[in-house]
Parts: C-alpha cells; sequence; structure tokens
C-alpha cells in the first residue's frame, strides 16, 4: 500500500483483514475512492512519496563539538516516525500522529467531562427513591400508635383515608376511646398530608408529595429524556457551526449553571422546567465531547479511544452510589454534583479545537498554531516541516476555498440562466446530509441503525434508571452494577482486539436480550437481580462500542449527522423508558421482557449491517 491521501470518504471493510488484532481494532478501517456523487470532506490528491523530499524537514548538520568528537546525529537513536508512508493517516495524522502524549493529555481531560453528565442523568435514581408513606396522622393523634393508626383509618397503599372527624376522637392511655361504631360503614377521602419513612433522607417525591394522584415522576423523569434527546439530534448542527471546543465549554457551563439553580426549586414545575434545560446541555456536553475525542486521534485509537471515553460513565454509577449513601437530601446533592464542576472551565483557554473541524472550515492560521503547540508537547517541534502549511492549504474542502472570480459569460449562460460551472459550485458547497443518509448507499445502513440504537437504549437506560424497580438495596445494587459494567468496558477492548467490531456488538446485544428473557426461569429477588445486573453490564459495553462502529458507517461530511441519527432513535428509547416500566403493574417481568425481545431485535439488525467497502 503507497502512502498516498486520496480524496475519498473514510470507508471500512469489517471481513477484510478479520482475525488479526490490528483489521479488528482498525474495523477494517481504509481510505478508499468515494463512489460517484458521494460529498466529500476535502480534495486531498498528495502522494507523500512524490513529494517526500518537499516535506521532510532539512536538518542542519549538527556543529562539531568542541572536545574534537565527531558530532551524533540527533535521529541515530530515536529516528523520528514517518506517517506519510502509513495506510492509516491522513493529512492531520501525518503531522499530529495517531495517539502523542499531547491527545493522551487531552482525551483524558476531555473523558471527565462524562463524569457531570452522568450525575445530572442518574442521580435523579437517587433523588426519587421509593419510599414508603402514609396518610399524615392529625395533631390530636400524634401519640397513636403508627401502625395501629394505619390500619384503623386508611387503605393499604396509603392514599385514601377514612371519612371520619378526627379532631372529635379523644386518645387516651394510647387507645381512642369514641371511635364511631359505624366507621366501616362509612366511605373514604383523599388524603391531603402524607408522612414519609427514613426522615434522615429528604427526597424529591417527600418534599412535593409525588405520590397517589400527584404521582407523576414519569413524566418528570421524562423531561430530562426530552431535553436530552432535543440535544442529541441538535448539537452535531451545532458543534458543526460553532465549532467543538466552544460548544462544549458553553454547555458545560449552562449544565452547571442551572444544574445549581435546580436545586433551588420551588414547585414540580420549575423542576422540571430546569430538568429539560440540562437535559439538553447534559446530552450536548455527551456527543461534542465524544466527536472531539475521537478526531483528536486516528487509526486504530479511534477505537480504543471511542470505547474508554464511555468508561467514566460506569464509573460514575459507582461514585454517585457513595455520594448519594452520604448525602440524603436531595438539594444539598444537587449542588454538590453541578457547582464544583465550573472548575472545567478553568481549560476553555487551552482546549484545543478539533483540528479536522479546523481544516473543513479552511481555518489554517488556527490549525498550524495548534499543530506547533501540539509537537512542542510532544517534542517533536523540530522534525516538523518548515513548508507542512502548503499541505494543509492542498487538503482545503472547496466550499471553503477562496473562489476566483470568473468572467459573467462563464458564470451566465446565454440565456441568462446558471451555467453549469455555477451550479457546481453551488453543490459542492451545499451538502444536505438528509438525502445521503437517507440515499440510495445509505438508507439501508441508516434505517437499521435506528433499530439497533434504539433497541439498545431501550435496554441500556432501562436497566439503568430503573435496576431498583426489582428490589434490594438501591446503593449496593447500582455500585455493583457499575463496578461490573467498567470492567466489562475495558474487556471489550480486548473482545474487539480478538472478535472485531461487529461480532462483538452481536454478542453484547443477544446476551443481554438472552438474560432478560431468562428471568422468567428463576422464581427467586436474588436470581432477577443477577441476571439484569449482569444483562446491564454487557449491554454497557456495546453502549461504549456502538458510537464508534456508527461513525464508521458514513463519509466524513455526513458522520457527525449519521451518529446524530442514531443519537435521535436514542432519544425516543429515552422518552419512552419511563413509561416502559408501567408495564409492571400488569406482570413484574413484563419491561424485562420487553428488553430481552429488544436484544434480539437489535442483535438481528447488526447482523444485516452490511460492510462499507
Amino acid at each position: 500500500m503507497s502512502g498516498v491521501l486520496r480524496r475519498g470518504s473514510l470507508s471500512f471493510d469489517l471481513n477484510k483483514g478479520r482475525g488479526t488484532s490490528e483489521a479488528n481494532l482498525y474495523g477494517g478501517y481504509r481510505e478508499t475512492k468515494p463512489a460517484p456523487g458521494t460529498p466529500e470532506i476535502s480534495v486531498i490528491a498528495l502522494d507523500f512519496r512524490r513529494y517526500s523530499d518537499d516535506l521532510k524537514k532539512v536538518v542542519a548538520a549538527p556543529a562539531p563539538c568542541a572536545t574534537g568528537e565527531p558530532p551524533q546525529d540527533p535521529t541515530r537513536h530515536n529516528p523520528p516516525t514517518d506517517l506519510s508512508q502509513d495506510v492509516d493517516s491522513d493529512v492531520i495524522s501525518n503531522f499530529l500522529g495517531h495517539y502523542t502524549r499531547w491527545s493522551f493529555l487531552w482525551t483524558f481531560l476531555l473523558c471527565l467531562f462524562q463524569l457531570p453528565t452522568t450525575f445530572h442523568l442518574f442521580m435523579f435514581v437517587f433523588q426519587t427513591a421509593p419510599k414508603d408513606f402514609w396518610c399524615a396522622q392529625p395533631a390530636n393523634l400524634q401519640q397513636m400508635n403508627l401502625s395501629e393508626w394505619r390500619n384503623l383509618s386508611q387503605t393499604a397503599d396509603g392514599c385514601l383515608l377514612l371519612d371520619v372527624d378526627y379532631t372529635q376522637l379523644i386518645l387516651e392511655d394510647g387507645k381512642l376511646t369514641n371511635w364511631p361504631a359505624n366507621a366501616s360503614d362509612l366511605g373514604y377521602r383523599q388524603c391531603q398530608d402524607f408522612e414519609f419513612s427514613g426522615n434522615e433522607a429528604l427526597t424529591l417525591v417527600q418534599e412535593f408529595e409525588l405520590v397517589c394522584g400527584r404521582d407523576i415522576l414519569s413524566l418528570v423523569e421524562t423531561c430530562f429524556l426530552v431535553g436530552a434527546a432535543a440535544g442529541a439530534v441538535l448539537s452535531g448542527w451545532i458543534s458543526d457551526r460553532f465549532g467543538r471546543r466552544h460548544t462544549l465549554m458553553a454547555f458545560v457551563t449552562i449544565q452547571s449553571v442551572f444544574g445549581g439553580i435546580l436545586a433551588f426549586s420551588t414547585s414540580v414545575a420549575m423542576f422540571m422546567s430546569l430538568r429539560v434545560i440540562i437535559g439538553f446541555a447534559s446530552m450536548t456536553v455527551t456527543v461534542v465531547s465524544f466527536v472531539l475525542v475521537v478526531e483528536l486521534v486516528s487509526g486504530k485509537w479511534r477505537t480504543i479511544i471511542g470505547i474508554l471515553n464511555i468508561l467514566p460513565v460506569a464509573i460514575t454509577y459507582v461514585l454517585a452510589s457513595g455520594l448519594a449513601y452520604l448525602i440524603r437530601d436531595w438539594r444539598i446533592l444537587q449542588l454538590v454534583i453541578s457547582w464544583p464542576w465550573l472548575i472545567m472551565l478553568s481549560i476553555w483557554f487551552w482546549l484545543p479545537e478539533s483540528p479536522r473541524w479546523l481544516l473543513a472550515q479552511g481555518r489554517l492560521d488556527e490549525l498550524c498554531g495548534l499543530i506547533e503547540r501540539a509537537a512542542k508537547t510532544n517534542g517533536t517541534s523540530g522534525t516538523l516541516p518548515h513548508n507542512y502549511r502548503k499541505t494543509l492549504e492542498a487538503a482545503v474542502p472547496r466550499a471553503v476555498q477562496p473562489q476566483p472570480e470568473a468572467n459573467s459569460e462563464e458564470v451566465m449562460g446565454a440565456s441568462g440562466s446558471p451555467s453549469a460551472v455555477q451550479l457546481d459550485t453551488q453543490r459542492s458547497g451545499h451538502v444536505n446530509p438528509l438525502l445521503v443518509v437517507f440515499g440510495a448507499k445509505y438508507w439501508r445502513t441508516t434505517c437499521l441503525t435506528l433499530i439497533i440504537w434504539l433497541t439498545l437504549i431501550i435496554i441500556y437506560f432501562g436497566l439503568t434508571l430503573h435496576l431498583s424497580n426489582l428490589g434490594g438495596n438501591i446503593y449496593i445494587n447500582n455500585a455493583v452494577a457499575g463496578t461490573i459494567e467498567a470492567v466489562s468496558i475495558c474487556t471489550s477492548i480486548l473482545v474487539v482486539l480478538k472478535a472485531g467490531i461487529r461480532r462483538s456488538l452481536i454478542g453484547y446485544m443477544l446476551l443481554p436480550g438472552i438474560c432478560c428473557l431468562a428471568t422468567n426461569l428463576v422464581t427467586s429477588q436474588t436470581g432477577v437481580i443477577a441476571l439484569a445486573t449482569i444483562a446491564k453490564c454487557l449491554i454497557g459495553a456495546n453502549n461504549a462500542i456502538i458510537p464508534t462502529y456508527t461513525a464508521m458507517q458514513y463519509p466524513t461530511i455526513v458522520r457527525n449527522f449519521g451518529v446524530g441519527m442514531g443519537n435521535l432513535a436514542s432519544g425516543i428509547g429515552l422518552i419512552l423508558v419511563p413509561f416502559l416500566w408501567h408495564l409492571e403493574r400488569i406482570d413484574a417481568l413484563l419491561p424485562l421482557n420487553v428488553m430481552g425481545v429488544c436484544g434480539l431485535i437489535g442483535a438481528v439488525a447488526i447482523c444485516l449491517m452490511k460492510d462499507v467497502n
């Protein structure tokens, strides 16, 4: 293979090279000639073998040593790596490298942005933890035994109170002396005030009394998920328009500020409105940080770093369980997970923009500055070619290059209509990504992607946000599940290394589905929780791999939009998740059965995904 940078789209052949470690890590990634009509991000047509002398910096001969000893060649022991001959290099990685000290620093810091996002999503589980409740005792009956009061005055669900004038009752020696004889014939009325167990923990449910007729927790949870769904769809356009760096930091600010304001909510309506904003900001931070991470690296490291970028999510589940156990007041807990993250704004000035986005926008001054700073950090400034800017200029897309003025005869035809030259310029500069992803070449991939993301999110967040519905200790269950999921994500890299990305995804979708369906065969609650935890951890690995795999299916210019289509399906799944668990009122295991079927459907959809040649 030659080191030619072609004008072409990123293409992935998952059949080619399967079975080898390197091919599996790349997912079959190769730079190939695009199909006719495919829009492209660049116009690179440089053969680095032809221009190898032009691209390599001429190193001045070292001066003789004062001792008379012959000068040492600084590249004798550590010769610089020439990535121009690497088939997996592009014009950016040729100067930045695939994964370097500079890349490690920023990909590590960007992974930390997953922490506050997951806190805001997942802490709702603890802020609305289920608590036992009952109709409040009147002031004159406070000394009455609680069990006796509940058995005597209200229904078993604690929502209806016997229609008696409790102000007229007298309690003597712990017993009622004038309880009505016909109390069994009296009707019931709705409770106006409630009391809750566990006074040491103040939850959202307790403070706003979201029980019985006011049980709107599913609607409250949906507010965040609706915002997240909107953020999943619009974040790609926003980051493409304004850049990854400023979009990310702006929405981190919104997330932290409004997250803190949420702790001072005075009503459920205020809480719900703020949760929509926080959901939008959180999903935008998640998507943009992921895109920026994978655009800072190249080659096989896109797969590895793309998976590891999700690792902090699982770690956050463990941290959230510990924080929620230590801090039982939901308002204080909300402040703890929000305002401290404003410290992340301190890196705004130094945070690099995506070099590939800068190239696509033709902002070469900023790109050259970024490359030089990265080379200084990596200690490779001495090997950077003097004229590397010429290479970057040749890679700038036509749509953002300055267009030379053309004669009016060339631009307009004889009849006064636009000429073919003008139409071609307009066509090259304005591509509708929707027409590409649903075009003849990609419509099948897009439809299957929608199905895969929808089924995956229903299983993953159905178990993540509602594992407490299955019983057991909410803190221990989620901490254990988060720990196992973190191990599962790390292990998935080795699985991908051996089996390939596509086969790994099939396994990580099929096995959770089987685990969910297998809950019908166990009789103990412990067995059900164990199977659900295993399913959550396996689908968590799938959740870590799927963004990278989806990005592999589309050419560069619509890759962000293609991943956005997957996020659109995930947004729909997020909205459906709270209502999925309403099915447990029909049968306790019905939600798990639905997730099991989703796992089977998702596995079939992945099997039907065709490899991009």
